[in-house]
């Protein structure tokens, strides 16, 4: 005769109590970090059981949810974690080498062999075996069906009249202990049990309140050699029983590595410093109120990152005399760093292998392997290498929304010079020239005054963003040109302000391309001319003069005119295209590129070291010199 168990509620439990035990363990299932708290709707609890209670909606909301309060309060309240920190500390130590671990839950089996890693003394798990134990879920009492049935509809009925089942006690230990004995024939356990010294093995009940499934577990044959038997509260890990070592000292220490560059030689040297010293422990299925560990690290951008001012930001495993090509990542992050100040960045201590950043910057993953940051780490860098930017704006407008569009112009110019401003490393290393150029008035007679009617020279970003918030828009005169071409000849009467070695860049921010030197394109479907330069300019050859001999890098900042459409004006907008060609030689943009991008371009070839490889991944060291373990450059990856 079969003896009927009632889950682990007090006698008499009543449906109502059997259907919010359910929703807390359905809640308990759910994959993912950061589950928000259970809905204790009654309208959403009344289409989940309507069908496994009959006259469901009979009872009132507040009985729902007081029944769902005691159902969560009980949560876990017989859980039994005695052993556990023996195995914890005999992985850790090294007594045993692993531990084969079978875990029960409401609806699966699964068997795992954990262990510590031999290098870095990190909990690790294989999945051996895992399958449902249900079988055919039981029968539970119809009620009306609030929904039309679908196979999606059905398989969760399914799922929720299983647990209903267990909860309410329709299901016994026996029958329970019957499916878990045939879902495990097939799973390699180990028989006989093996030596408390080798690998043991070890149950997981993971269903601390529901004792049918606590007793069924008692009753396979296979688990009876178990050294160890726990019980935690209904949840099903998504990575396996690792989280059984969650509170497991570690051992070895976990470390913070940045750079540190000095100032006078520019020597690259990687540092760290210790986060979490070997024995630290965080909160583990034993200890349900205790708080993790945090440890907090100041650190800054590099001196010579260039942009993007995205760094990475490593917690490695090692002991004290390991090389860098040694060191064991356990955490690995990009984060966004401002120019000129410390940042705080603050770790948690979840488990042995597992790490929280609390960091309100952006950040995501590092996806780059520590073996290849070791490899591109420069051991040394120079002084980082002067710009002179010179900013063209294209000043002309149609009447009515002219001011509008040259605003719309200076925003991008200033938002690119402020950009490379953020983006280089000295403070003197950026130079912005500025030029303002019109459309021709008259358009054509050799006595037309130059289209040049703003120039200021090199100055630092700050004077030259006060320059352009006073230029005035000017009239448009043609459709399909402006007096860009005069540009590169007012450069070349710019050669004694180039400082040596610095990066010379042309960035023209406009609209319409320079005239042509000779036989125009036709406009097909306007009436307006295409007329050439009326000063006969050949400025494709004045402008490759400036590339070749001043090594002008030439970009541009393009809000394309609606003509330059291939169904518009083709020929024109075919000419359009090759002289932007010539003009933004190193990189064409246009309105929807963002600065940072621009900037990327202008900036990609100041990032200079000792050897010719990428500026430091990591980020910089910050705070007291005497926090951090210096390695210096001699090292060897």
């Amino acid at each position: 005769m079969r003896t009927q168990h009632n889950s682990g509620a007090p006698t008499g439990t009543d449906d109502l109590t059997a259907a919010a035990q359910v929703a807390v363990a359905l809640h308990a299932l759910r994959d993912g970090a950061g589950t928000p708290p259970i809905d204790p709707s009654f309208e959403l609890a009344e289409r989940t059981f309507g069908r496994q209670v009959p006259g469901f909606e009979r009872h009132s909301a507040t009985a729902w949810r007081t029944a769902l309060g005691r159902a969560e309060a009980r949560r876990g309240e017989r859980r039994r974690t005695r052993g556990l920190g023996w195995l914890s500390t005999a992985l850790v130590g090294g007594e045993i080498n692993a531990a084969t671990v079978v875990e029960i839950g409401c609806e699966k089996v699964r068997v795992s062999r954990l262990w510590c890693g031999a290098d870095d003394g990190l909990p690790d798990t294989t999945l051996l075996f895992e399958a449902e134990w249900n079988g055919d879920h039981a029968d539970v009492p119809d009620g009306s069906r609030k929904t039309r049935e679908t196979p999606e509809t059905r398989a969760g009925e399914n799922r929720i009249g299983h647990l209903f089942a267990i909860a309410r006690g329709i299901r016994t230990s026996e029958d329970i202990g019957d499916a878990v004995d045939r879902a495990l024939r097939s799973a390699p356990l180990p028989r006989p049990a093996p030596a408390r010294t080798s690998e043991p093995l070890v149950v997981v009940v993971r269903a601390a309140e529901w004792t049918a499934v606590e007793d069924a577990a008692a009753r396979v044959d296979a688990l009876r050699p178990a050294i160890l038997w726990l019980r935690l509260p209904v949840g099903w890990p998504r990575h396996g029983p690792v989280d059984l070592l969650d509170g497991a000292p570690l051992r070895r220490a976990l470390w913070f590595v940045a750079t540190r560059v000095d100032g006078s030689t520019g020597a690259v040297d990687l540092a760290r410093t210790p986060l979490f010293p070997a024995g630290s422990t965080s909160a583990g299925p034993g200890s349900a109120d205790g708080q993790p560990p945090v440890a907090e690290v100041r650190v800054a951008r590099p001196p010579s990152a260039g942009a993007p001012a995205r760094h990475s930001a490593f917690v490695v495993t090692a002991r004290p005399a390991d090389e860098p090509a040694d060191w064991l990542p356990v955490r690995a992050d990009r984060v966004v760093l401002p120019v000129g100040a410390q940042t705080t960045l603050r770790y948690r201590l979840d488990a042995p292998g597992r790490m929280g950043l609390l960091f309100d910057g952006a950040h995501d993953p590092e996806t780059t392997p520590w073996h290849l940051v070791v490899r591109h780490l420069p051991r040394r860098l120079y002084a980082p290498q002067p710009v002179d930017l010179v900013v063209a704006v294209e000043t002309a407008g149609r009447r009515g929304d002219g001011e509008a569009q040259l605003a719309d112009r200076l925003k991008r110019a200033q938002a690119v010079i402020s950009a490379t401003d953020a983006a280089v490393p000295d403070a003197h290393a950026l130079r912005v020239g500025l030029i303002g150029y019109r459309d021709h008035r008259p358009l054509a007679g050799p006595g037309d005054r130059t289209p040049i009617h703003y120039s200021a020279g090199l100055r630092d970003a700050e004077a030259a963003a006060r320059l352009l918030a006073d230029w005035q828009h000017s009239p448009l005169h043609h459709d399909f040109a402006t007096g860009l071409e005069h540009v590169p000849d007012e450069l070349h009467t710019w050669h004694r302000q180039w400082r040596p070695d610095s990066l010379r860049v042309l960035l023209v921010v406009g609209a319409r391309p320079p005239h042509p030197y000779g036989r125009p394109p036709q406009a097909v479907r306007r009436r307006a001319r295409v007329r050439v330069c009326p000063d006969r300019f050949d400025w494709e050859s004045s402008l490759a003069v400036l590339r070749h001999q001043q090594e002008l890098r030439c970009l541009a900042l393009v809000d394309p005119p609606d003509w330059m459409a291939e169904d518009a004006e083709p020929l024109v907008a075919e000419w359009a295209r090759r002289a932007w060609t010539h003009f933004g030689r190193q990189g064409f943009f246009t309105v929807g590129d963002s600065p940072e991008r621009v900037v990327e371009t202008l900036l990609s070839s100041t990032r200079r070291s000792g050897d010719g490889t990428p500026p430091p991944m990591l980020v910089g060291a910050a705070g007291p010199s005497e926090s951090w373990l210096a390695h210096p450059s001699s090292w060897t990856a």
